[in-house]
């Protein structure tokens, strides 16, 4: 039952839709009272068209024929002399700009030539400047070194000279120039003891002025074989004979 009352139900409401439908169509104009309009208009637009072209054609024709009658020969002739001219004053103010433009840049030049002239001449100045206050410290310090040289060399010499003197207060020298002498074998060493001269021993005795060769008195016994010590020749050096040289008569030697 449900189905076939929702079935009457559908089919009610699709003829109703139908019904308005075809009454919407019967309101509807036709096509052909559509396109009358716009038919109308282009039957217009198509009969006005030549007169229109007509028209047209004759204004351009008009419009040709002025400008075809200002073109004479006469007219071109003026046209081409009023360009020359236009010509002959745009190179005139071409030629006049140019001048001025180099006028200008010649003139922004030679004041860039007069100021780099003064920054030179400044600046060179200022070098001399520089440079003579250089050579004032350099003359400066070559004085202080000159005299820091002289002050070293002044301080070495006295130390030098005092080097010198303790030298000759501790030298043998100093011992000699006091009537000392200083007796050498024959191999130049130092004789400290009578004992180590054997009998006929060539010796060389150094004096404060030179040296004498000396030769030992042969009636001396040899010496020994051992030398004695320091302490004994010591000792022994107040009671040792006198030996007098052979080719000069020296005295004591000791």
């Amino acid at each position: 039952m449900r189905n076939a009352s929702s079935r009457r139900l559908g089919q009610r409401g699709q003829e109703g839709r139908r019904n308005e439908l075809r009454a919407a169509l019967r309101a509807l104009p036709a096509s052909s009272e559509l396109l009358a309009i716009p038919r109308q208009r282009l039957d217009a637009s198509t009969a006005a068209l030549p007169r229109g072209l007509k028209a047209n054609t004759h204004a351009h024709f008009r419009r040709f024929a002025a400008v075809g009658a200002r073109l004479t020969l006469r007219v071109l002739r003026g046209q081409v002399a009023q360009a020359g001219h236009r010509l002959t004053v745009s190179g005139e103010r071409l030629s006049h700009s140019l001048k001025s433009l180099l006028r200008q840049r010649r003139d922004r030049y030679a004041g860039l030539a007069i100021r780099l002239r003064a920054s030179k001449l400044s600046n060179a100045l200022a070098q001399r400047q520089i440079i003579a206050r250089d050579r004032e410290r350099t003359l400066r310090l070559a004085e202080r070194a000159r005299r820091a040289l002289m002050t070293a060399m002044h301080r070495l010499d006295a130390r030098v000279a005092h080097s010198g003197q303790l030298l000759g207060a501790l030298s043998y020298r100093g011992v000699l120039a006091r009537g000392f002498a200083l007796v050498r074998d024959e191999h130049g060493h130092a004789v400290h003891a009578a004992a180590s001269v054997g009998p006929g021993a060539p010796l060389s005795i150094e004096f404060s002025d030179g040296r004498v060769a000396a030769t030992a008195d042969a009636d001396r016994p040899a010496a020994s074989a051992a030398s004695p010590p320091k302490t004994a020749a010591r000792e022994a050096k107040p009671a040792a004979p006198k030996r007098i040289a052979k080719p000069v008569d020296q005295g004591s030697l000791f």
